[in-house]
């Protein structure tokens, strides 16, 4: 029996049910009038017998018992058909109001049900629209026509499918991205397939955005590959930049007098080079102006690295080309700052370099000097036990290649047999310790002091070392050079005497 069948019989049974009731009241009531008649005070009793047996009181009982049972069934069944049409409304409203895409395809490809997000999605006016032009999706739907065999495929492998991705035809032709999650859904008895569903959304932004970044990567991939090309290019050409600036500094050192070989020397000179990276912005070099006297000189450019290195190439031409001006030491600080200040005029960046020269004499130890903005040198007088500053008679000038009318001027000093003269840069002593303190000049003065006696190879792998353990990093973090020249005897020199 179906529900409406149910419900009909159910009205006529109540209706029934209605009449009988106002019979039995009317019975009822007509009884107890007969009652008060014939058992009022003074009647006779003759009428007793009339009143109802106790089994017919019983089956009046049973008779109303299952006339409220049949109500209360009755009752729940409405009750039961209204929670039905409540969920199938509430199921309603989901489904036309959902903003995804809801759906119900036949296993042969078309739609059983659509919602008007799916419709509005697809481009279609109205699901109605839908189910009438999409009769087979595989070919009308999808970009590729193996997508459907594809989704089908999983369909029966998984029951499910899950953010199956597929590019779709809208009603005007366009192309979109969709994400399907859907179910098959089969008969209960017999297993059978009736359909699958499930909702969709529109995932096309989502794709272009994955798209460009792909695009993006790949970019960016090249971009790191030509990078890769040109840094290696260019360590290749530091390393080449490295090479030639070894050239630049001393390797071998002149002989004083020429004559005599490197051990024989009067002169001699050691020293100690470190950049901060492949190429450095330090610089030094020993000019051999006669067979009595040595030209040494030392500068460092601001900063480290290529720049600084180019900047120490112009330097180094610039005194090979004033050679003639070499033994007086402020003109030739002089004219290295009007050769820079020419070419740094034509730059946009200023660069400055610090500098020192010495020009010292085998004959007689005397020594002549200019400083331009560079730290002072270390005097060491090891027959005297003394280790100082050297001594300057006027103010050092100004750094290089930055005022014009800069002005430099000679001082004077005499060093004795087994004298030695130490020049350095700041990236030496520049050199951060714990508690932000630097390493400092006065620290240098006394590491040279307790080592003075030591040949100057061995005192200055001795500092150098004593440096990098005080030091934070334990590394220099500046471009650091140490020159040292030593007078072994004064004298004039016999072509033909060769010192032991």
């Amino acid at each position: 029996m179906t529900i409406p069948q149910y419900v009909r019989r159910l009205r006529m049974e109540r209706a029934a049910g209605y009449g009988k009731k106002k019979l039995e009241i009317a019975v009822a009531t007509r009884s107890r009038l007969l009652r008060r008649l014939f058992f009022a005070p003074g009647m006779p009793h003759a009428f007793i017998g009339g009143t109802k047996s106790p089994a017919r009181m019983n089956r009046q009982k049973a008779s109303s018992s299952r006339r409220r049972g049949k109500t209360n069934r009755a009752s729940k069944y409405e009750e039961t058909i209204e929670a039905l049409r409540r969920a199938e409304q509430k199921y309603r409203s989901i489904f036309e109001n959902a903003t995804e895409g809801i759906f119900q395809t036949a296993p042969d490809g078309h739609y059983l049900s659509a919602n008007p997000a799916l419709a509005q999605m697809y481009g279609y006016d109205s699901p109605e629209e839908l189910l009438a032009v999409l009769t087979d999706v595989s070919c009308q739907l999808y970009v590729e026509p193996d997508r459907r065999t594809e989704f089908t495929l999983a369909m029966r492998q998984n029951g499910k499918v899950l953010e199956f991705e597929s590019q779709i035809y809208r009603r005007d032709g366009t192309i979109i991205w969709i994400s399907e999650n859907a179910r098959a859904v089969h008969d209960e008895l017999n297993g059978k397939l009736l359909y699958y569903e499930g909702m969709v959304q529109d995932v096309t932004r989502r794709k272009h955005a994955e798209e460009e970044r792909e695009k993006a990567e790949y970019r960016l991939s090249c971009y790191a590959e030509e990078l890769r090309e040109k840094n290696a290019q260019l360590e290749a050409d530091l390393e080449m930049a490295r090479d030639i600036q070894q050239v630049f500094l001393t390797q071998k050192y002149p002989s004083f007098p020429r004559n005599l070989t490197l051990q024989e020397s009067w002169l001699r000179f050691c020293h100690w080079y470190r950049p901060a990276a492949q190429v450095g912005g330090d610089f030094f070099c020993v000019l051999p102006l006669s067979d009595t006297e040595a030209g040494v000189f030392i500068c460092d450019v601001l900063g480290h690295g290529l720049r600084a290195a180019l900047v120490t190439a112009i330097v180094r031409g610039l005194l090979e080309r004033l050679t003639p001006v070499a033994p007086d030491p402020c003109r030739l600080l002089s004219e290295i700052n009007g050769g820079l200040l020419a070419i740094f005029r034509q730059t946009e960046m200023p660069m400055l370099v610090s500098a020192f020269y010495l020009v010292v004499n085998t004959v007689d130890g005397k020594m002549r000097y200019a400083n331009a903005g560079h730290p002072r040198p270390f005097h060491v007088r090891r027959e005297r036990g003394v280790a100082e500053l050297l001594r300057f008679q006027v103010p050092k000038g100004p750094v290089l290649g930055i005022f014009e009318k800069a002005t430099y001027q000679n001082s004077h000093a005499e060093a004795s047999a087994n004298d030695l003269v130490v020049l350095f840069t700041d990236g030496l002593f520049e050199v951060e310790m714990a508690e932000d303190d630097y390493f400092g000049t006065e620290r240098l003065l006394a590491a040279v002091r307790k080592r003075m006696h030591l040949p100057a190879g061995q005192l200055f792998a001795e500092v150098v070392a004593e440096i990098q353990q005080c030091c934070v990093s334990g590394q220099f973090t500046d471009d650091m050079c140490l020159l040292g020249v030593e007078l072994i005897r004064t004298g004039l020199a016999d072509s033909s005497h060769r010192v032991a």
